[in-house]
């Protein structure tokens, strides 16, 4: 049970946002724009005086200029070569030229004017540059928190959200992310989160600060809110505080940990599913056991019975055909019995289990001689190549896989009918088919005769122990192969059930 983290405290931290607003510290390159514009238009304004006849005129270049750099390059570039502007214009146009001395009062309004015209256009041109940029960066972050929202969206596990944070969110920021959940009152990384101390420390630091946002030495960590709590943490490193401000990664914080939440309760759906259908498997093989037991040991008590009571009354027929009754209950159970051992080996060991080379000629030939009797009510038709066909395979799960295949065509058509068994081999492998006279297998129930305890319904008593097309079809995949059911095949009737392996080349020795 992992450990609850409490609710972290909202705390905001203005200093982790991007300021967007003017600064006077403003790098070199920053200034080099405006620098120019204003050389331009100050040079321009003054070499044309002559022509366009005042200074007023003039002055609007001046003007023209600052709302350039206000558009290009922000409010404060704006606003000081407004000021730098203004003391040009009355140096070099203003009367008296060449000096900053006002003779009249007079003198004093085209100076005072111009400034005036200059700081308000320079305000204007600079804060709309200045929101225009704002409003390109908020919209950037929007695009990246709903392009991360739809990778999140399709994330089924906790190293999934993990890795969409990483793919989507550094690309944008330039940052390393880290994602941590709290177990027993640790921080563990989820996914391939860095794992090294310095990561897992400030993790540890951050869970027991119960702040929203916490920084320490060049970390960010933000608490990822669910319904039910705290769910995780996202860890950002130094480069956050230039790629996004405080407002978006709290925003990722909301979905992340929505995400991370959504994905941990599929794991539990997931898990109460699996639960749920161990159960039905228990119950199914509970059933089946009861059922595929009790029947043949009735059997054979009630042939016992008999011998033991009417032992001197019986004759040595009937007495005969009791005790081979009991032989027959006696291999019915053993069959089920190897059914239900080799069943579980194929579970636990899946496409573990290793095999030897095997000849299908004689696994078909050992496989009817074992049936012996029991195939005797049927015309069994064998049509192999003359050279042998050698596949890798598993000597017990291909002696009994093929053993429940037959069995199950005699036992679901009528006697004195014929069984078929086919076999030939290309270069795309072995190809083993068994095909009966039977009434058939609907085509809902093709696939499903594949699931262990399935029985379909192809006569009136379902007789089988819904075991032995799922051991067949464990086996051919533990060995590369594959396994289908083709129903009917002659008119409305038959089946074939065909197996493909793949096949073992002879070397030369």
């Amino acid at each position: 049970m992992e450990a609850v983290v409490p609710d972290m405290k909202v705390e905001s931290q203005p200093t982790l946002a991007v300021k967007l607003q003017p600064s006077l510290a403003l790098r070199f390159g920053d200034w080099r724009l405006p620098a120019i514009i204003l050389t331009v238009t100050s040079i321009l304004g003054i070499a044309m005086q002559p022509l366009l006849g005042g200074e007023v005129s003039s002055g609007l270049i001046f003007v023209l200029g600052i709302t350039l750099v206000g558009a290009t390059s922000g409010l404060t570039p704006a606003l000081v070569c407004a000021v730098l502007a203004s003391a040009i214009f009355n140096f070099f146009l203003a009367d008296p030229v060449l000096t900053f001395r006002i003779a009249s009062g007079a003198d004093l309004a085209p100076p005072l004017i111009f400034t005036a015209c200059a700081i308000v256009s320079g305000l204007l041109a600079g804060r709309l540059r200045d929101k225009s940029f704002q409003l390109e960066k908020t919209n950037l972050q929007l695009q990246s928190l709903l392009e991360t929202s739809r990778f999140l969206q399709r994330a089924a596990n906790e190293a999934e959200v993990a890795d969409a944070l990483k793919a989507r969110i550094p690309a944008r920021a330039g940052n390393k992310l880290g994602l941590y959940r709290w177990t027993q009152d640790m921080a563990i990384p989820v996914g391939d989160s860095p794992d090294d101390e310095v990561w897992i420390e400030f993790a540890q630091h951050s869970f027991e600060s119960g702040l929203e946002a916490f920084s320490q030495e060049g970390f960010t960590g933000y608490a990822l809110p669910g319904r039910t709590g705290t769910v995780g943490l996202l860890v950002s490193d130094e480069a956050a505080r230039s790629g996004f401000d405080h407002n978006f990664m709290l925003a990722l914080a909301q979905v992340a940990g929505l995400a991370l939440e959504r994905a941990r309760f599929a794991a539990v759906i997931s898990e109460n599913q699996a639960n749920a259908r161990t159960e039905e498997l228990k119950s199914a093989l509970l059933s089946s056991v009861s059922h595929d037991l009790r029947t043949p040991l009735t059997a054979i008590s009630a042939a016992a019975s008999s011998l033991v009571t009417y032992e001197s009354e019986l004759d040595v027929e009937t007495s005969r055909n009791l005790l081979l009754g009991i032989v027959d209950e006696c291999d019915r159970l053993n069959r089920f019995t190897a059914n239900l051992l080799e069943l579980s080996r194929l579970q636990s060991s899946g496409t573990n289990i290793e095999g030897q080379v095997l000849s299908v000629h004689d696994m078909v030939r050992s496989v009817l001689q074992r049936l012996g009797a029991r195939a005797a009510s049927h015309d069994i038709q064998v049509s192999l190549p003359r050279r042998p066909i050698l596949v890798l395979a598993d000597t017990a799960l291909f002696e009994l896989a093929l053993t429940n295949v037959i069995q199950n065509a005699l036992l679901y058509s009528e006697a004195g009918t014929t069984v078929l068994i086919h076999s030939e081999a290309d270069r795309n492998g072995c190809t083993l088919t068994i095909t009966d006279q039977g009434r058939g297998i609907a085509k809902a129930e093709q696939e499903r005769v594949f699931e262990r305890f399935y029985r379909a319904r192809r006569s009136e008593a379902s007789q089988g122990s819904g075991l032995g097309l799922a051991i067949a079809k464990g086996f051919v995949e533990a060995f590369d192969g594959s396994i289908e059911i083709r129903s009917p095949v002659i008119g409305s009737r038959g089946t074939s059930v065909i197996i493909r392996l793949p096949i073992v080349e002879e070397t030369a020795t």
